[in-house]
């Protein structure tokens, strides 16, 4: 399948790719980390991939899929983001607030 990857956020520099249904995600963020940056990621350093159809929006593409399972198609754009972390997990969430607390207890209000 040809995808069309956006080199930048303004979307006026893009290449074409031609990649096989079943590749790898991992891989393909690998070889676009080449094509676009120049360089595999750093240790810190992690490159997320993001999909996109021609008139949707932008969704983020989870390296345990192939291209197909991603459900990228031919003639979807993709974009691939730096980004710099010491982790890869995600922060956790600890629970949830009531928009209706008593300010000063935390109790819920009637």
């Amino acid at each position: 399948m040809i995808l069309t990857v956006m080199k930048s956020r303004q979307e006026r520099d893009w290449l074409d790719i031609d990649v096989p249904d079943d590749y790898p995600v991992i891989q393909l963020k690998e070889m676009l980390g080449m094509r676009v940056y120049g360089e595999a990621p750093r240790a810190g350093q992690q490159y997320i991939l993001e999909g996109k159809f021609p008139d949707g929006l932008w969704f983020t593409i989870r390296d345990s899929q192939d291209v197909a399972e991603a459900g990228l198609r031919e003639g979807c754009l993709v974009r691939l983001q730096r980004a710099f972390s010491t982790t890869d997990e995600e922060a956790p969430v600890f629970g949830k607030r009531s928009l209706f607390q008593d300010g000063s207890t935390g109790v819920m209000a009637d």
